[in-house]
């Protein structure tokens, strides 16, 4: 067992049992209204708003499990705009396309936040790739979140270019709910178990980093971790209100299946086969290959980057993440050392593009859990959305890591 696939159980598991927590206490609920409260709010502000809470979300825990956790909210915004307005295919693509690009984007910003980025970090350490030292979490952080907030600007306006969200500002939405129905017991032990799982990640992840040979050390720690998790959530019998004195435990098992989108597993279901069978026949090869087929001494730094960006994001539309992560990483070795860059920059380059799959239902799971979770929403607003943030990725992601990231690190050729 690998170690990336090590991290992603434990990821998994954990983060999925922390989302079901978060939705049985209403946690999302009473987040939102503590930012918007009982005002009416315009459709251009719902925009921002869900943006800057699912890219928020997916800075502590899984991009997935950030919209598993939003998509009742979704829900319930985009019924309550039918009630006042009537339906909008309209509206119902921005609820979904703002989580899901908030999500996706979010994850950039942290060394821990998505598997990627500790498949980047196995990757370099275990092929001692010049500058790897350097990148820490700290590190990370100084050029992720700058990064991030940049992305999500330019994701916002190409959302509203696209869906024009200023036709619909004499329709607001109203929250569903008000601040006593938003209220849970559980919600401050949710919060500690959000932050408990968020350090733990951090530390399962600092062992990766520290000891990338030792798998059988980091199947014990993670083991321990998620048992740990388990017990206390589905074991432990805990006071959740002061004013009563029985105890109770925090999930059940009808709480991790009860209201989960069928819809969005059945897209994330599609994708995962399509990958595999698209895995089975070496298409992945084929784009690594083709990716560096095209490049030539002749194309400035900037312009190679921009390539590489744009073909790893695309090549993700229809294959497996990790899949293309890893063999553009093949190919990244080789292209680095014959044309005397670093090596660690285009890494960098395709992790952080891996994630920028913005344009199909079956590119991530965060787009299947949406567009399948969130009812008539638009799939070729969706692909022209997409589209456009895919090449608009690939020219910041570019530019950042070679202005940024390179001057940060003191990056040199291989």
């Amino acid at each position: 067992m690998t170690m990336d696939k090590i991290q992603l159980i434990f990821f998994f598991i954990s983060g999925f049992t922390i989302s079901r927590l978060m939705i049985k206490a209403r946690l999302p609920h009473r987040i939102v209204y503590w930012f918007i409260g009982k005002r009416h709010l315009s459709i251009t502000k719902i925009l921002f708003y869900l943006i800057a809470i699912s890219a928020v979300l997916s800075f502590f825990i899984l991009n997935a499990i950030t919209v598993l956790t939003l998509l009742p909210l979704l829900e319930l915004l985009r019924r309550s705009y039918e009630e006042s307005n009537g339906p909008s295919k309209n509206i119902a693509t921005l609820l979904a396309l703002s989580t899901i690009y908030g999500a996706n984007i979010g994850g950039m910003g942290s060394i821990t936040a998505t598997p990627a980025n500790g498949i980047l970090i196995t990757f370099a350490v275990l092929n001692d790739i010049p500058g790897i030292k350097q990148l820490s979490f700290a590190s990370w952080l100084v050029w992720g979140i700058p990064l991030v907030i940049i992305f999500l600007r330019i994701a916002g306006l190409i959302i509203s270019a696209v869906l024009r969200p200023w036709r619909h500002q004499q329709c607001n939405i109203q929250l569903p709910f008000d601040a006593g129905k938003t209220f849970h017991p559980f919600q401050k032990i949710t919060v500690w178990m959000t932050v408990f799982y968020f350090v733990s990640s951090f530390v399962l992840s600092l062992f990766m980093m520290s000891l990338p040979g030792q798998t059988i050390l980091i199947l014990f720690i993670s083991g321990i971790l998620t048992l740990l998790f388990v017990l206390i959530l589905f074991f432990l019998p805990v006071k959740v209100d002061s004013r009563k004195d029985s105890r109770q435990v925090l999930l059940t098992l009808a709480d991790c299946y009860n209201e989960l989108p069928t819809r969005g597993f059945i897209f994330v279901g599609i994708a995962v086969v399509l990958a595999a069978i698209l895995y089975a026949f070496g298409i992945h090869e084929f784009f690594a290959g083709w990716a560096g087929s095209i490049v030539s001494t002749d194309l400035s730094v900037l312009t190679l980057f921009f390539l590489i960006a744009l073909a790893t994001s695309f090549s993700t539309e229809i294959l497996s993440n990790t899949a293309v992560q890893l063999s553009f990483f093949v190919m990244a070795l080789p292209l680095a050392q014959t044309l005397g860059f670093s090596a660690l920059e285009m890494l960098i380059i395709v992790t952080l593009s891996c994630t920028s799959a913005f344009m199909s239902p079956i590119a991530t799971g965060v787009n299947g859990l949406a567009f399948g979770g969130v009812k008539d929403v638009s799939f070729s607003k969706m692909l022209i959305a997409g589209f456009i943030l895919n090449i608009a990725g690939a020219l910041l992601i570019s530019s950042w890591v070679l202005i940024v990231v390179e001057r940060l690190y003191g990056l040199v050729q291989w």
